[in-house]
């Protein structure tokens, strides 16, 4: 009687176990069904804001449905991002993160959210090299003797960060450190375009930015490039060196953007969404449209995104707490 009893509860739990199943492969093989939100954790406006529309723009259009961008800006990131750590694992609410992911976590004191485990990286879409741009009236063309120079201490030099979470702010303060320029001053901002209303008046003398923060006021004369983060030369700025070039390694703090969805969204949806957009990261129009914004088409898989996140925090982390960076 009891090995019946014990029989007829494990047919039960298997019949069980295959009716979930069977619901979780149908909501899995028809997503999307229903329109999906992507939060972007910025002001519209912005890298990150026009590379998530068009990535969102494009998933609706190759799934039949809309991806709705929902800004929710905040905190260094924070607000938005947990908005998505905090939602239903099916799909419908995803993050278009950027390299804050990876340095806001560590910076302020109060973080809602678990940024290793809360998680499930879909793919990197693209990444943008930073400029070392400096105002004119620096006597330095070249990294070497920008260094030369703050060593010398023959005149001030403000190192511009925009707001503590950004990437350039993270590579300003690697820079000092490997290059042994501790008085470099570094001037934080609330956001870019303080940043860059002061290093166009003098304010400051020196920025780590992105190529669309800077391309229009090179071309004017108004900044002047010494030296990318990128491994390669910019076909946009061809007589620019690298930072490698120049001596000065492992700097490798840069932009990214990607796509991210919240812990425990089944593998079968979060595979979907990271080859539908490498196909769309394939496509010449989209191409175009990140190139003409300074950035690199990546496409990585999920597997690779995750190892990326969890290096860059690890790395981030040792920066951060040998400057003392902190934010409110």
């Amino acid at each position: 009687m009891r090995s019946a009893i014990i029989g007829l509860m494990n047919a039960l739990m298997l019949a069980i176990s295959g009716t979930t199943g069977a619901q979780e492969t149908a909501k899995t093989t028809g997503y999307p069904d229903k329109p999906a939100r992507v939060i972007v954790p910025v002001a519209p406006g912005g890298s990150t804001d026009f590379i998530a529309r068009i990535v969102s723009t494009k998933l609706g259009e190759a799934f039949g449905n809309t991806f709705v961008v929902d800004n929710r800006p905040g905190a260094g990131s924070l607000i938005g991002t947990d908005i998505v750590a905090k939602a239903q694992p099916d799909g419908y609410t995803l993050l278009f993160a950027y390299a804050a992911h990876t340095i806001a976590p560590l910076i302020y004191r109060s973080v809602p959210y678990d940024v290793r485990k809360d998680f499930a990286p879909v793919t990197l879409v693209g990444a943008q090299p930073l400029i070392i741009t400096l105002h004119p009236s620096v006597k330095a063309n070249t990294v070497q003797e920008l260094i030369s120079l703050a060593k010398a201490k023959t005149g001030n030099l403000n190192v511009a960060l925009m707001t503590p979470s950004s990437s350039g702010a993270l590579a300003a303060e690697l820079f000092k450190i490997l290059t042994h320029t501790p008085q470099m001053v570094s001037v934080p901002f609330k956001g870019g375009g303080p940043a860059m209303i002061a290093l166009l008046s003098g304010e400051v003398q020196l920025v780590f930015a992105t190529p669309p923060d800077m391309l229009a006021h090179l071309k004017s004369g108004k900044v002047k490039a010494i030296g990318t983060t990128s491994k390669n030369r910019l076909p946009y700025l061809p007589d620019v060196p690298t930072l490698v070039e120049q001596g000065v390694k492992d700097l490798n703090t840069a932009p990214w953007y990607g796509l991210l969805a919240p812990a425990r969204t089944p593998a079968a949806i979060i595979d979907k969404l990271y080859k539908q957009i490498t196909e769309i990261l394939k496509t010449s129009d989209v191409r175009e449209r990140l190139a003409a914004s300074g950035t690199d088409v990546v496409g990585n898989s999920p597997k690779e995104f995750t190892e990326q996140i969890r290096r860059e925090l690890d790395q981030n982390g040792k920066v951060i707490k040998a400057v003392g960076m902190k934010a409110d």
